[in-house]
């Protein structure tokens, strides 16, 4: 933009005012010309320096109309001095020269110090810099002051005025013109204040985003913000929206769409704007229209795409532009990575949100499902028990009343119907204890394993002693559980034990061992024992691996055992070899 040519045209003039006395000694002694003209031109030029330092006070500062004029006076009275009078000067004219440096160096002084105070990172140590070599300039006029009033203390001010004179040069360096690997040693030092700020991941939102966004740009342009507007390119609206809470009126919509904007947007390139005469009419209205003097505006943007505008109003702009733009675009930067950061964040809040919401009205469908499921189980096994028992009886009716009249085969027919009647009668009952088991939960108490399993012993005396069976067991714990659902458990795993035993004496042995927190039961027995490859079926309701004539029941044990481990939120599972017996274990939490 024009106005950083400006700026890099005056720091230019003001280096130039400095060096061209002793260009012209240097230009002297390699060419041994007396060139009478150079010397009174680099004299000329050094009074320029005071004026054109407040000209570049100017730039970040108000300089007051007052001190302005005094400054411009003063150059052009101390030209007129050197003119008339001539090298050396007396003393009053030497005096007003002075005068007119320790006026305008001097007010550089405070304002470059002002600066450095209300700045922060790269632009506040070149401040520094440039306010250190003011005050030598300032300190170096005064001793030639002194030097014209006092000639006895020549010796000492001008070895003074040589050492000053460097260090006015090598700090004005530093100031206006400092080395590449310097700027970026500060300006590292001041991103890490930035991302030391940022919010951590489980607390962003846009306020905690844009909070370091507004402090950094406080931080890096100063007490000249007047405002500072971020807007957010809005998918729904396809329009830029404030996302701010500043009073600045709102420019219309058109004005995002103008040339300005576009050219910011789609190369993503910061942009700055002061008002002069010599901007041109779109660029006035928009300065117009956020009622400022100055405005800074840098693309919120990741290297993919652009997010939306940081819209800087400024009372005045920076001498330092370029450097505070770069800290600037960092810093929009690192805002557009944690936006997309937040949104994708928000993004999967809600994807869970919407999982959850669908796993929970899945849920409750079959909840309502499997109770309506239980609710049938119950009412269809307990209405056909009924007329079971009818068709039972009048089977056996007619065995009793009309033997006499049946041969073998109609008494076979008979026999035949009388057994499947009470095989679906028993199958019916075991559809209701299994429906059961889950519908009569009881509140977990704390429960004496031993106890009942010393109560399953009594239940199941005759079947041990006609199996001639032997049960030994560890010490059990007590742990909370619904007796009810754990004494069918034992029972119809020492059932089993004792019905699929082998030509041995069966014995049973039931331990416990609590593994972190979850207790584990083991049953363990040596029967027949079970192929690897049924481990899982003989869970399943109705799932026998033997004949009925074998072995009598109808399947369902093993699914009510672990309907009610599961019912404990535990496991149950089995292992076991042909011939060498089976263990069931399972597991109640602590």
């Amino acid at each position: 933009m024009r106005y950083r040519t400006d700026i890099q045209r005056d720091i230019f003039l003001m280096f130039l005012s400095l060096s061209v006395a002793q260009l012209s000694v240097f230009i002297r002694g390699i060419t041994g010309l007396p060139l009478l003209w150079l010397a009174p031109l680099g004299q000329l030029a050094v009074i320029a320096q005071p004026f054109l330092m407040l000209r570049l006070v100017g730039y970040f500062h108000e300089v007051p109309p007052l001190i302005y004029r005094a400054t411009l006076g003063g150059m052009v009275v101390s030209w007129l001095l050197l003119i008339v009078s001539g090298t050396p000067l007396p003393t009053v004219p030497t005096l007003i020269v002075v005068a007119y440096f320790v006026l305008g160096n001097g007010y550089a002084v405070l304002a470059f110090v002002s600066g450095a105070f209300s700045s922060v990172g790269v632009v506040r140590q070149r401040l520094r810099f440039a306010a250190a070599g003011s005050a030598f300039l300032v300190v170096v006029f005064v001793l030639a002051g002194v030097n014209v009033v006092f000639p006895t203390a020549r010796t000492v001010t001008l070895s003074l005025i040589q050492v000053l004179s460097i260090c006015a040069a090598l700090t004005y360096y530093l100031g206006f013109v400092p080395p590449d690997w310097l700027k970026l040693a500060w300006k590292h030092a001041e991103l890490r204040y930035y991302l030391h700020q940022l919010p951590r991941s489980d607390e962003r939102t846009l306020e905690n985003i844009f909070a370091p966004l507004y402090q950094g740009v406080t931080r890096v342009m100063g007490t000249s913000v007047v405002a500072v507007r971020i807007a957010l390119w809005d998918e729904n609206s396809q329009q830029l929206v404030f996302h701010d809470t500043s009073k600045q009126p709102e420019p219309p919509t058109e004005f995002f769409f103008s040339h300005i904007f576009q050219h910011i947007w789609q190369q993503q390139s910061p942009m700055v704007l002061y008002k002069s005469a010599r901007l041109s009419p779109e660029y006035q209205r928009l300065l117009e229209t956020f009622n400022t003097r100055a405005m800074v505006t840098v693309p919120i943007a990741t290297h993919e795409h652009t997010l939306g505008l940081l819209i800087i109003l400024l009372e005045h702009t920076s001498l330092f532009v370029d450097d505070d733009l770069r800290l600037l675009s960092i810093f929009a930067q690192q805002t557009a990575i944690q936006l997309e950061n937040h949104a994708l964040v928000e993004k999967l809040y809600r994807q869970n949100e919407d999982l959850e919401q669908i796993v929970a009205v899945r849920t409750v469908e079959l909840q309502r499902s499997n109770e309506e499921l239980k609710l049938f189980a119950y009412v269809a096994s307990h209405d056909l028990q009924e007329p079971l028992r009818t068709i039972s009886s009048y089977l056996q009716l007619i065995e009793s009343r009309y033997q006499d009249k049946l041969d073998d085969t109609g008494r076979e027919f008979i026999a035949f119907a009388v057994d499947g009647a009470v095989r679906m009668k028993a199958l019916i009952s075991d559809i209701l204890i299994y429906s059961r088991v889950e519908t009569e939960v009881n509140k977990f108490v704390p429960v004496n394993f031993q106890e009942v399993l010393d109560e399953v012993r009594q239940l199941l005396e005759a079947a041990i002693a006609e199996a001639e069976a032997t049960i030994t067991c560890e010490s059990l714990p007590k742990v909370k559980a619904d007796r009810r659902l754990i004494l069918q458990l034992f029972q119809n795993l020492v059932s089993n034990a004792l019905k699929y035993r082998g030509a041995c004496k069966p014995e049973i042995h039931i331990s416990a061992t609590q593994k972190k927190a979850e207790w584990v039961f083991a049953v363990r027995d040596n029967g027949i024992g079970i192929e690897p490859q049924y481990l899982e079926q003989i869970f399943v309701v109705f799932r026998r691996l033997h004949g009925r004539g074998k072995y009598e029941g109808t399947g369902i044990g093993l699914a009510i055992c672990k309907k009610a481990v599961e019912l404990h939120r535990g496991r149950l599972w089995a292992e076991s070899e042909p011939g060498k017996g089976s263990t069931f274990f399972f597991t109640i939490p602590v």
